[in-house]
């Protein structure tokens, strides 16, 4: 009987160091996730502006030369 209870607890005790690992490895993507989110949003705005930019330069060449 206590071989059947010693494989438990040894059962119990790797299927924490899985979950803990899991835990870790979840929180860290969320620490990464919420570090890239600022430079995507301002990669994203000087990519609007360098469009607006085009397109209103090219609205002033085609007025001046009409």
């Amino acid at each position: 009987m206590p071989a059947v209870e010693e494989f438990f607890l040894h059962l119990w005790d790797e299927w924490d160091d899985v979950t803990g690992a899991a835990r870790h490895v979840a929180a860290s993507i969320a620490a990464e996730v919420t570090s890239v989110v600022p430079l995507i949003g301002a990669a994203w705005a000087v990519l609007l502006a360098a469009a607006a930019t085009l397109l209103l330069s090219q609205l002033s060449l085609v007025s001046a030369l009409s």
